[in-house]
């Protein structure tokens, strides 16, 4: 039988975890926009190569409290490190003090949440590395220059497919984030220090991989490794690239 996946809130942010009794590496996982409801799959495989894993999900959607995007996910995220740091999360099963030790912290990201993850590593001094898959590396040029996802039309499509589970008033996402100048490629360019391991399908239709390797180029510490996957950061796909995955952690 399976060790149940925990489930917490740290402020207003909601997550799901599973750690373990002796000091251990933890890999927080950030979804894209959108993302399933069930993560366990993801979770249970890299808590079994050794990770804690933790899964938040950002305010306003899901069960963590307030309106998407209200609020800089990066400052929420910041501060969700500094209480991951602290080693203790309560269970919301039984309320009981749930232990843990950290050594390093690890970001993984998929699409959107590949955004976020470079921004958080690129702010936080926490955050080691960094695995990411097809980001949007540029929400300001994304679709300009390439035949990609029209964030406008998904933007509309989750406000009515996602009622509820994503909370938000704005009309097109690509805006909403030049709110906020983390997610920007200047920034990156300028502030992302950390190893960055990013996995991209030449296929992909949702976002163009020439705009990660562009940032390969342009971003010293991203290495940029082209796959025939599809988009996201799949069970199979952990599977299928993990010896690469873990190689890039375990080197300096």
């Amino acid at each position: 039988m399976k060790e149940p996946i925990l489930k917490g809130y740290f402020s207003d942010i909601f997550f799901e975890f599973l750690v373990h009794k002796d000091k251990k590496n933890t890999i927080i996982i950030l979804p894209g926009f959108p993302s399933s409801n069930v993560m366990d799959e993801k979770i249970y495989f890299l808590h079994k190569k050794g990770f804690n894993v933790f899964i938040p999900r950002y305010k306003g959607t899901y069960q963590s409290k307030g309106e998407f995007l209200k609020s800089n996910p990066i400052i929420d995220l910041s501060n969700f490190v500094t209480e991951l740091k602290k080693g203790t999360a309560i269970s919301l099963w039984d309320m009981r003090s749930i232990q843990f030790d950290t050594e390093q912290i690890f970001v993984f990201g998929e699409s959107f949440g590949g955004s976020i993850a470079c921004a958080l590593a690129a702010t936080s001094q926490d955050i080691k590395k960094a695995v990411i898959a097809a980001p949007v590396w540029d929400f300001k040029n994304h679709n300009k220059n390439h035949d990609e996802q029209d964030l406008r039309h998904l933007t509309t499509f989750i406000k009515k497919a996602f009622l509820n589970l994503y909370r938000y008033k704005f009309d097109s996402i690509d805006k909403e984030m030049e709110k906020f100048k983390e997610v920007s490629f200047e920034y990156y360019k300028n502030n992302l220090k950390v190893p960055v391991l990013v996995f991209h399908d030449p296929a992909d239709k949702s976002i163009s991989i020439e705009h990660s390797r562009m940032a390969e180029k342009a971003i010293k510490n991203v290495k940029l490794i082209e796959i025939n996957a599809g988009h996201g950061l799949s069970v199979k796909f952990l599977n299928e690239f993990y010896p690469q995955i873990e190689t890039f952690l375990k080197s300096d």
